[in-house]
């Protein structure tokens, strides 16, 4: 079997959806799950003992902050210790509890603490089709929170392994928010290929929508010299199918300003591909034999150009306009509320450091120092008054100074929702606005993910 196929049945071990039959009723939806798909996490028990249902049972309850409302299922699966079932806040039914033994992780890239359990918890739970990243956080907090020394956990519908110090930034801080970006996983096919200058076809593919009620999403015959911009608007699209309605096959959905796409079934796409591609019929009925079941044949949706091309026969190609867009960087994409709120929170807790820093390296003298006072620290703030009264860009600045409680800041691109500025035009931006910051340094680039680490770079680069 080929390396690729390999790969796609291991991260897809867990497959949430039959494959879906081929149809050709054009009244039905395309998008349209066959059936509701749960997620899935394991937990890491750090304990020589194996954990109890009282002890599990307890913890939760205390984390909720009431009495667990759920059942006891008669006779557990084999293998498992015991399993309870407790409701939750828009949950759609009841989550599912139980311990086992844990598998080996010998190879995986994980910590030795979580290689050394010897126990494992385990959530299943259907996340609600409205809002699932709120229910996901929710559900993770209190999974991270009620089992507090747990090394980190395991999501088993995307293969995601969160560390305890992800559960605890990301999940637990005064500062998290929800944000749609855990609920899903890119991967690829085809990346390790001939030596061709990088223009042979590869496949990008999600998993985890389908637990949100939306199709997975693809992009095919994606050369992969332009893979990093294809996970890029991958990224960005999976979070706006979330935030809204999927639009029919064939419509054009735009991604950004100018920037247009358009959603067709994986068949309809497929179906011009060579055997052996990543992508093809073929290679999808390999992924099945490998797994049993193929989630490469469940409902899916590929990212195409907003038009077929072709003088004679009419093909639907991969989004090049958008791409090339994407890799020039001169695009901008829509950013979703849930993440801009998200990214509006962490910037804003940690702005203090951010501040400190440019204050700190206005004292400094060394070329470098310098040069990354003056070109290095950089916001993200709205352009308020743009041309589109239903999306606000968010505009990229460089700091300049800060003057009365204003950052002054100069552009570095020319927007695209405001004629009247220019790369370079200088603002003065109210700090509360600000839903990002970068400081580039010559040891690397620190945000508010990393601001412990800020200040201690500043005075290494200032020589303390």
């Amino acid at each position: 079997m080929c390396p690729a196929v390999q790969a796609i049945a291991s991260c897809m071990s867990e497959p949430t959806s039959e494959p879906e039959p081929e149809s050709d009723d054009s009244s039905e939806d395309p998008w349209e799950l066959p059936e509701p798909n749960p997620s899935g996490w394991v937990v890491f028990w750090p304990h020589t003992e194996a954990p109890t249902r009282d002890e599990i049972g307890t913890a939760f309850a205390a984390w909720l902050g009431h009495e667990l409302e759920g059942d006891s299922p008669e006779e557990p699966e084999d293998g498992t210790l015991w399993a309870f079932t407790f409701n939750m806040e828009d949950l759609p039914v009841p989550a599912l509890v139980w311990a086992e033994p844990a598998q080996s992780l010998e190879g995986e890239e994980v910590d030795d603490a979580v290689k050394r359990c010897r126990w494992v918890v385990r959530v299943q739970a259907m996340l609600p089709f409205e809002n699932p990243h709120e229910a996901y956080f929710r559900l993770v907090a209190l999974m991270a929170g009620a089992i507090g020394d747990a090394p980190g956990l395991l999501d088993a519908i995307t293969g995601h392994f969160l560390p305890r110090t992800v559960l605890e930034s990301g999940f637990l801080a005064p500062e998290a928010l929800p944000h749609e970006r855990w609920l899903w996983r890119v991967s690829g096919a085809g990346l390790a290929s001939p030596t061709d200058g990088g223009e042979h076809p590869t496949m990008l593919f999600t998993a985890g929508l389908w637990r949100c009620g939306r199709p997975e999403i693809e992009l095919l015959e994606l050369p992969a010299t332009h893979v990093r911009a294809g996970l890029i608007l991958l990224d960005a699209m999976a979070g706006l199918l979330l935030e809204g309605e999927m639009p029919p096959p064939g419509e054009v959905f735009e991604v950004g300003p100018g920037l247009n796409v358009t959603l067709q079934p994986w068949q309809e796409v497929s179906a011009t591909i060579e055997e052996g591609v990543p992508g093809s019929k073929a290679f999808r009925a390999a992924a099945a034999s490998a797994g049993g079941q193929s989630p490469l044949l469940g409902v899916r949706a590929v990212i195409c150009h907003p038009e077929p091309v072709g003088a004679f026969r009419k093909v639907w190609t991969w989004p090049k306009d958008a791409v090339m867009a994407i890799e020039s960087g001169q695009a901008a994409l829509y950013a979703t509320e849930h993440a801009t709120k998200a990214s509006l929170r962490r910037a804003q807790r940690r702005w203090e450091t951010f501040a400190t820093a440019f204050a700190s390296l206005k004292k400094a003298e060394g070329e470098a120092a310098v040069d990354v006072r003056e070109h290095g620290f950089t916001v993200q703030a709205p352009l308020e008054g743009g041309n589109d009264p239903d999306r606000v860009e968010q505009a990229w600045f460089c700091v300049k100074r800060f003057d009365a409680g204003q950052v002054e800041g100069a552009l570095l691109e020319k927007p695209r929702s405001r004629d009247d500025l220019e790369a370079g035009s200088v603002l003065r931006i109210d700090p509360t606005t600000i839903s990002d910051w970068r400081v580039e340094m010559p040891e690397g680039d620190f945000g508010p993910e990393r601001w412990q680490d800020i200040l201690p770079a500043v005075d290494r680069l200032r020589g303390l």
